[in-house]
């Protein structure tokens, strides 16, 4: 009986081993394309620059401090247990130091009547022009304004 001669094929491990260099280069692949092409800017707090605003016991839900950094004058305000932002406090209308109202959520001009909302956007008054933004990071237990528009 004559056995026809078998041609080399195909087996598991080899299938096995071509999935497995394939799924490495796959990965390799994919790892330098968010490397090379990441979706955003990085950008970490411990480098920019920032002021020290208050400890974050010593700033309460619903309190804000007005703050100066230079020139720039600034209104930070906790609206909740983590969550704070910070805005530029001169009313661009009036050059009036803007309050912050926790019980509205809002920030108010007591000269101009305008009024603002925890974004910075105008909510009513004479104005379209929004306020300026700021960054605000928390760093074992202190809060910070970076100079960083958000």
């Amino acid at each position: 009986m004559d056995q026809e001669p078998r041609l080399p094929g195909v087996g598991f491990t080899d299938l096995l081993l071509f999935g497995v260099i394939l799924l490495m280069l796959t990965a390799v692949t994919i790892g330098i394309g968010l490397y090379a092409l990441p979706a955003e800017r990085l950008q970490l707090a411990e480098l920019q620059p920032s002021l020290r605003v208050a400890r974050e016991r010593d700033l309460p839900v619903g309190g804000s401090r007005v703050v100066n950094w230079g020139q720039r004058i600034i209104l930070v305000a906790r609206t909740g247990e983590d969550q704070y932002f910070a805005l530029g406090a001169v009313s661009p209308v009036d050059g009036c130091i803007l309050q912050w109202d926790p019980d509205g959520m809002r920030v108010v001009s007591p000269c101009g009547h305008v009024v603002y909302d925890p974004g910075g956007n105008v909510v009513a008054g004479l104005t379209r022009e929004p306020l300026h933004r700021y960054g605000v990071t928390v760093r074992g237990g202190l809060v910070y304004v970076t100079g960083a528009y958000q």
